[in-house]
C-alpha cells in the first residue's frame, strides 16, 4: 500500500510539471506550434486540484475567448500577439499562460479565480465588453488586470482594472479633431446601415457637435439609383463643406464614384484593405483616414521588433487584434513597474497609447491618405 501510494504521488507530480511547462508560452512565436491549452482553466470542474506547489506559480494570466464561436479567431489572434510580445520581453519577465474561455458569465469569473488562486500576478483580458463588465461587476479583482474593450459609459471600473482597446469609434472621433484643425465646419455623414455603423456615425456627430459644428445630412449606404443620385444632390448644392464615411472598405468604394471628389472626404480603418487590394484603392484616392502603425508604417522601430504574420489571418481585422494583443502585453509590463497613473506615452505598434480617465489608456492612430491607391502618411491627426 505504501508503493502504491508513493507510486500515485510520483504520477501526479509528472502530470502537473509537464502541464507548467506545456503552458508557458513565454518564448513562442505566432507561428510556433500550438501549445496545450492548460487543463484546469479549460474545465475547471474535471480537472484534478493543484497540488501546492503549484498555487503559487507567479504568471501573467491572459483570459482570452479562444472557444468562443462569434469571438475565437479574434481571440487566437490576440493570443498570437501576446506570445509575440512576451518572446520579445527576454527572461526577466514573468511567462504568460493562456486561459481560454467561452462566452459564458460563469465561467469566465470562476476561470479568472482560478488564475489569481494558481499565482497570476497580472490578468490581460477579457476580450469582450460583456466579458469587461462581468469581471468589474464581480469584486474579485485583487490584481492588476487589463480588460482588451473599452467599456460602456456606464460601467465604472473597479479599482486595480483599466482598458485599452482598438474601437473605431475612437477614430472617428480622432477624424474629427482633423477636420476641425482643417477648418471643416459642416459634415455630411454615409454610414453602414448595421450596429457598427451607426455606432461610428453617432460617434462622429457626437463629438462634432458638441464641438460647436453641424452635421448638415445623414445618409444609410445604399446601391439604389434613385437614393444615390439623392445622396448627390444633396450634398452638391453647397451646405457641407466635408463628407465623413461610417462605412468599411468595399461600400466606400462603391459609393465614392457617386460623391465626386470636390468634398474633402473622412473615413477610419475601416476603408483600409491592405497593399494588395490597390486597383479597388484607386476609387479612394484623397480620402483621409486613421489607422495602426502596424499597417502603415511597418519599417517603424516599434514595428519591426516583432514577427510579421504573413499567411496566418485570413483578414486585416484579425492583423489589427495581433497587434492589439503585442501592445497588451506591453502595457501589462508597464502595470506592474510603474502603474497606470505613471505609465506615460507607450509608441506602439497600435498607435500612441497614454493613460486616460476613467482608468482607460486612450489610443492615437497614425493619419494617411490614399494616393494612386496606396495609403501616404500625413502627420499623427493630434499634430504630434
Amino acid at each position: 500500500m505504501q508503493r502504491r501510494r508513493v507510486l500515485v504521488n510520483l504520477a501526479t507530480s509528472l502530470y502537473w510539471g509537464i502541464a507548467a511547462l506545456a503552458t508557458d508560452v513565454r518564448a513562442q512565436t505566432p507561428t510556433a506550434p500550438e501549445a496545450p491549452a492548460p487543463a484546469t482553466p479549460a474545465e475547471p470542474a474535471a480537472a484534478p486540484p493543484p497540488p501546492p506547489a503549484e498555487q503559487e506559480k507567479p504568471h501573467i494570466a491572459a483570459l482570452l475567448p479562444t472557444k468562443s464561436a462569434t469571438f475565437g479567431k479574434l481571440a487566437d489572434a490576440v493570443r498570437r500577439g501576446l506570445i509575440a510580445g512576451a518572446g520579445v520581453s527576454g527572461p526577466s519577465a514573468l511567462p504568460l499562460i493562456v486561459y481560454p474561455t467561452g462566452d459564458d458569465t460563469k465561467e469566465l469569473i470562476d476561470t479568472y479565480d482560478h488564475a489569481i488562486r494558481v499565482g497570476a500576478r497580472l490578468v490581460i483580458g477579457p476580450l469582450t465588453k460583456a466579458g469587461v463588465h462581468t469581471i468589474a461587476s464581480s469584486n474579485a479583482v485583487t490584481v492588476p488586470t487589463l480588460g482588451l474593450t473599452i467599456p460602456d459609459s456606464d460601467v465604472l471600473l473597479p479599482d486595480g482594472m483599466y482598458a485599452f482597446g482598438v474601437q473605431i469609434e475612437s477614430e472617428a472621433r480622432q477624424m474629427v479633431k482633423y477636420a476641425l484643425s482643417q477648418g471643416r465646419r459642416r459634415a455630411v455623414i454615409i454610414a453602414s446601415d448595421n450596429s457598427l455603423g451607426r455606432r461610428v456615425a453617432s460617434a462622429f456627430a457626437e463629438d462634432w457637435t458638441r464641438s460647436g459644428r453641424l452635421v448638415v445630412d445623414q445618409y444609410m449606404y445604399t446601391t439604389d439609383q434613385v437614393a444615390l443620385k439623392k445622396i448627390k444632390d444633396g450634398i452638391t448644392i453647397g451646405n457641407a463643406d466635408m463628407i465623413f464615411l461610417a462605412l468599411d472598405a468595399p461600400r466606400a468604394r462603391s459609393i465614392r464614384p457617386y460623391l465626386g471628389k470636390i468634398l474633402p472626404t473622412y473615413g477610419t480603418s475601416q476603408v483600409f484593405m491592405g497593399g494588395g487590394e490597390v486597383v479597388g484603392q484607386h476609387d479612394l484616392n484623397g480620402l483621409t483616414f486613421v489607422d495602426m502603425p502596424w499597417l502603415l508604417m511597418p519599417d517603424h522601430p516599434a514595428v519591426i521588433t516583432y514577427p510579421r504574420t504573413q499567411g496566418i489571418f485570413a483578414s486585416y481585422e484579425q492583423e489589427r487584434f495581433y497587434a492589439l494583443g503585442i501592445d497588451a502585453w506591453r502595457l501589462g509590463q508597464v502595470l506592474l513597474e510603474s502603474g497606470f497613473n505613471d505609465a506615460g506615452t507607450l509608441d506602439g505598434v497600435t498607435g500612441y497609447l497614454t493613460p486616460g480617465s476613467s482608468r482607460q489608456f486612450t489610443r492615437e492612430a497614425i493619419g494617411a491618405q490614399f494616393v494612386q491607391g496606396q495609403p501616404k502618411l500625413l502627420n499623427p491627426v493630434s499634430g504630434r
